[in-house]
């Protein structure tokens, strides 16, 4: 189980139709494809190519538009090689002519993208610096009908999160994290500024029982973890003293934490 979830603003270009070749589709659809550049926080930049599934009917938009994009990605491990790729959920055009002087004034002045990730830790180290720990984690997701793999260096500034000692992950650990990108693909991955994650995630299902994902109490905040299962069970027992009796039939109340 993974998933890679990007969003931001993006200023697009040379858009080009490009029939869909899913079963079931029709004629009438298709992938706009718009060539776009991911912006680091730390001031890299790596190629990207954004589609849009469609209707041929549908317009393409003016070169050097800006939009807000939700997408599913695919960042390569070496950007100089090979593109990064969206396939957008959603797609919004900022309003105004990007042909107009006065349309850089209502753009955003945030040019980095947010990463949302579920997968899987493959190793961790901590930094040279000293500030930061690092881990390498994989995700993968179907994007334009196929299942694309991205390695990822998470890395925890100490100050933001004090809690977390990354190298008490183990390997193989699933983790669910949000962060900015912070540098672009060099070779070992894009690295992303972790400000929250949630640890020790298990995603078990059982036929007739519904899907959960919970936080252990084998995380590092174990602490925190276990404040909260004592809370669960203090209001499991003030339920049972007031003769109210659980429903068998409900799920338990699980609580995740997500530290910024």
């Amino acid at each position: 189980m993974s998933s890679l979830i990007m969003f931001g603003f993006f200023c697009v270009s040379d858009g080009c139709r490009v029939p869909s070749l899913r079963p079931g589709s029709t004629s009438n659809n298709c992938y706009t494809c718009y060539n776009a550049v991911i912006h680091a926080s730390t001031g890299g930049s790596m190629r990207a190519q954004i589609v849009v599934e469609g209707l041929f009917s549908d317009g393409v938009i003016v070169d050097h538009t800006v939009v807000f994009v939700v997408g599913k990605a695919y960042l390569p491990v070496v950007s100089a090689c090979e593109q990064a790729l969206l396939e957008a959920l959603y797609f919004v055009p900022l309003l105004g002519d990007p042909s107009s002087d006065a349309y850089e004034f209502i753009l955003p002045q945030w040019t980095a993208p947010f990463l949302v990730g579920l997968g899987r830790i493959t190793s961790s180290f901590a930094n040279s610096d000293g500030r930061h720990n690092s881990a390498s984690v994989s995700c993968s997701d179907y994007v334009w009908d196929g299942k694309m793999s991205s390695k990822l260096i998470c890395s925890f500034d100490d100050d933001v999160l004090p809690h977390y000692c990354i190298s008490s992950f183990p390997r193989g650990s699933l983790v669910q994290f949000f962060g900015l990108v912070k540098d672009v693909a060099s070779g070992a991955g894009t690295t992303v500024d972790v400000k929250s994650i949630v640890t020790d995630v298990d995603c078990t299902s059982a036929l007739g029982k519904r899907k959960s994902c919970i936080m252990t109490d084998s995380s590092p905040v174990s602490g925190a973890c276990s404040s909260v299962a004592s809370v669960v069970r203090s209001f499991e027992v003030k339920r049972a003293t007031e003769g109210e009796e659980p429903d068998a039939g409900s799920p338990r109340d699980e609580r995740t934490f997500f530290l910024a």
